[in-house]
């Protein structure tokens, strides 16, 4: 190693010291040496894998092959069994001299000399010593199962890339994965990859290498080779020549290993001291903290050690040893799985708290030793020196092995597990029993039904909490909205039944024979047999849930983000993952809470999370970061996924106005109904097809070109369905190939991604307080680093309320009643969900876990950020990882001022840009030009009025709202910008109905072609301007009218709807850069509040009094440019004189 003193960088020497042995890496290649460290800093053992730099761009080729590689294995070492059997590579590091991959010691290569070598082959004569190499084979044949199920091909498979720390130890750990192959990569064998022989690679190769390494090993071909069993010859040869036409992969490599395992074993068959250990890494980072169920954050690493010191030492330790060299530590209070670093240091692997009943401390004995939990291995080592005989050796503690016991899941994964379990046992309560009715007067094509009493499924909808199914299925059909969204089903099973369903149309309903009947209309033949009338199969919703549940499976053994998702407080972030892709410092003008964010989300956490209210530049925030990243790591990768596809379409237009002039690939995955040929991603595809193929070129066969006039210009059907299968080719090229993918958290590309390896130095998730954790989770799994975006005060999860519910005890106890059965008559679910759920129903204490985790995992953002709001109130510490962004410029400073005080406690405050801001509207008539109006209607309790609101369907409609809206519209007028730019304008209301009344009125009045509303243009400038306030979040217009619509003399929520949800309402409230606009009754709205909050005393419709009283309050204001004004109208909407 280089110890020049005049390097520019910190030399390897000033952070290791080396030791004196080196090992030659494998032959061919590029040249480098395996060299055995200790961290200066943490006394750890590594391993660094040296390259000596050239001075050429030779040096940052091969940076960015390693760092390519790594990328990839990133995911398949966040599982911890695969930590177990895969060198653990920390990071690239450098100096002037020489480029080194970074390891966790692994011990040496097998082909590490030949003394060894000659040592191991004489230990290999015996069987006994030979189960020692098979189930270290075993071991192997795990991790390069673990890269093969990633989709990555390891490539040179050799004795040069398996380490261990001696023969006699099952350790073997399969490294020199740095600069592996992805299937999806082009030219596998490209030239140059250091550690890539010159031959084909694939996955049946990488078999074929492992048959041959073993043999070596063996030396099955020395002069006194061992001699085998006859089944250790067949597995060589196996494996040596895989099958070519048949299934052959680490499934059924590791099966036939097994055997052979299994043969071998029939066949070969003082108190004073004190045992050393230390947590490993991948413990400290969430594990042991978990143990203090919160009390304690990772980060404080002094406190969470001398919890767990104090917890070993308990008089009530017992200890256990596996045949496989595995001790289980149990106290009172967790299990602790310890590895044998050596013979006298152990290492704690993982810990999980104990539940009651747990069987695990009935194997284990009495522990008589003292135990020393050091804070890492360089102290584990100094112990050991220090206590010299006294320092007793694990492998002696008992005589005889027990069977190992299986690692736990996390609860957290059961958690999301039963998130989408219960959506789909949910529906089983729509099953309604009925009876069809013969011999009514029947018209052609309808049928009649009357529903079936039914006490036993009664009493199971009263435990899950819902109405009988009578009173449930009239409620249901008298909101129905005409669709074809009904039909007939023989039995309640959640399948699809054999035959054809027949679609049914609701028409109404009659008395027939004393009875309420239901009339259906259907133009398919029915017999009248049917017992059950339930809503038509939505099959979007049911691939939806399959996908989630499927990157649940894949996220199983992710511990870390698993815990991370329901508290990050209690996961220590890998700092390898600290240098991935890290942005750059605070960019210029940014304001100080942003650059707070930014400087959190540089320092890196398990997951950082950015609480964004509205108008405070969320996707500025975004974009900027996305453009840091990528300038100092052009070959970084970035996901940004968010709840739907508008939000997706905003972030692709801020993107590309960021990035214009880069070569950047930026690629958003559309909805699945979007026609194919009219897709964003056709148009692209066509654009790369007639760039590769110019007339003449000579770098595409005749046969390529011919494909691709197929794709552009088809003649026949022939032609276009060979282009189209050009058309998705390529299309999955610039998907595979872009550096920022924009997807929906429930995409299908997300799933497919997942599946074949694909992994992202970022994960970014926008709207992240709308996902429930099932929906994230995917897209977080894909991510080396995440961050989550979002704020859970505007919308929650779509019905979150409802969905909260099912998880109190009696509810789920119901729900999970026939679970298994119920969800198993669903075809595809993983085998997995049915393990978790019979795991569940036989644990009562998991379940009472697994409830609680869930209603979080229901909101999940929200659960994070309220938690950690109240640890900064009780500890006075900023938290490491929520932050929370508190300068807006998009709303007028009075608009602010109302959503400021009544939503975030007075902390939003506008920018110098939005108080100093030109108005961009003017009021003419009776409306004031004030930025808040209030078009005051009086309470229909107060007025000679039957009723203001009028029941459409399941939706509500206010005509005299609807007529003071109109008339308001009428009086105002844009200022347009010097660039000519126009004003923009939205009328919103939270009723459906309202907004199909408001468009038909307002329809009339757009001028065409220009598509203009009074001279106001459309905000999302495709000629809309009426929205429902829930749609419109995240959109923004100069000028916001909003209809309210209630009106009534009920109280409390069921007088409110809408306004009840403090969510919804802060949505509506902050829409408007420059003019709000009302309609409603604010003495409706404290009335509806003091009916059932006499005293206003707060409560969960406090926020309305509050928001009212902010209204009068800046009524009194005197300047008409920054208050509010409230506009008193009479019952029929006409201003009082």
């Amino acid at each position: 190693m280089s110890k020049s003193a005049r390097a520019a960088k910190p030399t390897l020497d000033s952070r290791f010291r080396f030791a004196e042995a080196s090992f030659h890496g494998a032959p061919g290649g590029w040249t480098s040496l395996l060299t055995p460290a200790t961290g200066i800093e943490d006394g750890e053992q590594y391993l660094l894998r040296l390259f000596k730099k050239t001075g050429s761009a030779i040096d940052t080729d091969l940076k960015n092959l390693i760092g390519r590689g790594l990328r990839r294995i990133r995911r398949v070492l966040s599982s911890r069994q695969a930590q177990e059997v895969l060198v653990s590579v920390i990071e690239v590091v450098e100096d002037d001299d020489e480029i080194g991959i970074l390891m966790l010691d692994p011990g040496s290569p097998l082909r590490g000399n030949a003394q060894g070598n000659r040592g191991r082959q004489g230990q290999y004569l015996v069987s006994s010593g030979r189960l020692v190499f098979w189930r270290n084979m075993v071991r192997v044949a795990r991790g390069l199962a673990y890269c093969h199920d990633a989709g990555i091909v390891h490539g040179s498979v050799s004795v040069h890339t398996i380490f261990s720390h001696g023969d006699d130890r099952e350790d073997y750990r399969l490294g020199g994965y740095e600069t592996c192959v992805h299937i999806a990569d082009s030219g596998l064998a490209g030239a140059g990859n250091p550690g890539q022989p010159p031959h084909a690679i694939s996955f049946r190769q990488d078999w074929a290498d492992l048959g041959r390494t073993a043999s070596d090993l063996l030396g099955v071909d020395a002069a006194q080779s061992p001699a085998l069993l006859s089944i250790e010859r067949r597995i060589l040869e196996r494996l040596k020549n895989p099958p070519q036409f048949q299934l052959y992969d680490g499934r059924a490599v590791l099966r036939e290993l097994g055997e052979v395992v299994e043969e071998l074993e029939k066949v070969g068959s003082s108190a004073d001291a004190e045992l050393v250990l230390h947590p490993s890494r991948q413990a400290l980072q969430s594990d042991l903290a978990a143990l203090t169920s919160g009390a304690i954050p990772a980060s404080d690493v002094e406190a969470v050690l001398a919890f767990v010191e104090r917890d070993l030492h308990a008089p009530t330790t017992r200890l256990a040893v596996s045949d496989r060299g595995i001790v289980r530590i149990v106290t009172d209070l967790a299990i602790y799985m310890i590895e044998i670093d050596d013979p006298k240091i152990g290492s704690i692997r993982d810990a999980h708290r104990r539940r009651p009943g747990d069987w695990s401390v009935y194997d284990a004995s009495d522990l008589t030793h003292r135990i020393h939990l050091a804070r890492n291995r360089s102290g584990s080592d100094d112990r050991v020196r220090w206590l010299g005989p006294a320092a007793k050796n694990w492998t002696e503690l008992c005589g005889q092995g027990v069977k190992a016991v299986a690692t736990n899941d996390s609860p957290i994964w059961y958690a999301l597990i039963l998130l989408e379990a219960f959506s789909l046992l949910r529906e089983q309560f729509r099953f309604y029993p009925i009876e069809v009715l013969t011999g009514v007067k029947n018209d052609r094509g309808v049928v009649w039904v009357v529903p079936v009493a039914d006490p036993d499924l009664d009493d199971r909808r009263a435990n899950a909490g819902f109405k009988p199914a009578a009173e449930s299925m009239a409620r249901e059909l008298s909101n129905d909205d005409g669709r074809a969204n009904w039909t007939f089903s023989r039995s309640d099973t959640l399948g699809s039944d054999r035959e054809r369903a027949p679609q049914l149309n609701f028409e109404g309903t009659e008395v027939v024979g004393g009875k309420k009947a239901y009339a259906f209309t259907t133009g398919d033949a029915l017999v009248p047999d049917y017992c059950y009338l339930r809503p038509r199969r939505d099959s979007g919703f049911e691939r939806a849930v399959r996908r989630r549940l499927q990157n649940i499976v894949a996220a199983r053994s992710n511990v870390e983000l698993l815990r991370a998702l329901d508290d990050p407080a209690q996961v220590l972030m890998d700092d390898a993952l600290r240098e991935i892709a890290t942005p750059g410092p605070v960019p210029a003008g940014m304001d100080q809470s942003k650059a707070a964010a930014w400087d959190a989300i540089r320092e890196g956490q398990p997951i950082n999370i950015v609480v964004g209210p509205p108008g405070v530049g969320k996707t500025y925030l975004i974009s900027n970061l996305v453009k840091s990243i990528l300038s100092l790591a052009p070959d970084a990768r970035i996901l940004i996924a968010a709840q739907n596809h508008d939000t997706l379409v905003h972030m692709e237009e801020e993107l590309e106005k960021e990035l214009r002039g880069r070569s950047h690939i930026v690629v958003r995955i559309e909805r699945t109904q979007t026609d194919e040929k009219d897709s964003v991603m056709r148009g692209r595809s066509r654009d790369l097809l007639r760039l590769a193929s110019p007339q003449g070129s000579a770098a595409l066969m005749s046969s390529q070109i011919r494909q691709i006039k197929h794709a552009l210009n088809p003649v026949d059907a022939g032609e276009q369905a060979a282009g189209d299968r050009v058309h998705r080719d390529t299309e999955n090229l610039l998907v595979r190939s872009s550096d920022i993918t924009l997807a929906t958290t429930s995409s299908y590309v997300i799933e497919e991604m997942i599946a074949d390896g694909d992994q992202f130095d970022w994960t970014i998730v926008e709207e992240a307080a709308r996902a429930n954790g099932a929906e994230m989770i995917g897209a977080l799994l894909l991510g080396n680093r995440r961050l989550l975006i979002g704020d859970h005060k505007q919308l929650s999860p779509f019905d979150h309320l409802e969905r909260k519910k099912m998880y109190d005890g009696a509810r789920a106890a119901e729900l999970l009643r026939d679970a298994r059965t119920k969800l198993g008559a669903i075809n595809d679910l993983p085998s997995e969900v049915d393990e978790a759920l019979q795991h569940i129903g036989d644990d009562r204490d998991l379940l009472h876990d697994v409830l609680a985790i869930s209603a979080r995992m229901e909101e999940p953002f929200a659960s994070i950020a309220l938690r950690e709001g109240e640890r900064e109130k009780i500890t006075g510490r900023v938290s490491r990882f929520v932050n929370t962004l508190l300068e807006q410029s998009r709303m007028h400073p009075a608009i602010c001022q109302v959503v400021s005080n009544t939503f975030y406690g007075g902390e939003l405050i506008p920018s110098d840009r939005a108080v100093q801001r030109m108005p961009a509207v003017v009021s003419h008539g009776v409306l004031p030009n004030s930025p808040v109006v209030v078009m005051n209607l009086p309470p229909l309790s107060k007025v000679d009025r039957p009723a203001f609101e009028t029941r459409v369907g399941r939706s509500l409609r206010n005509d005299v709202e609807a007529t003071v809206l109109l008339d308001a519209l009428k009086q105002l007028r844009p200022i347009v910008a010097d660039d000519g730019r126009l004003p923009t304008l939205a009328v919103l209301s939270p009723y459906k109905a309202q907004v199909d009344h408001l468009k038909r009125s307002i329809g009339r009045q757009i001028k065409q072609p220009a598509g203009t509303l009074q001279g106001f243009a459309s905000p999302r400038a495709d000629g809309n301007f009426v929205f429902t306030s829930d749609s419109f979040q995240g959109s923004e217009a100069d000028v916001v009218l909003a209809s309210l619509v209630r009106n009534n003399q009920l109280v409390g929520s069921r007088a409110l709807g809408f306004m009840r949800n403090p969510q919804r309402v802060n949505v509506l409230m902050s829409r408007a850069r420059h003019k709000l606009i009302i309609v409603s009754s604010l003495d409706f709205v404290e009335d509806a509040v003091d009916g059932v909050d006499p005293d206003r005393l707060g409560g969960e419709l406090g926020f309305l009094i509050t928001m009212v009283g902010e209204l009068r309050r800046l009524s009194l204001i005197s300047d008409t440019e920054q208050s509010a004004r409230i506009v008193d109208l009479d019952s029929n909407g006409a201003v009082k004189l």
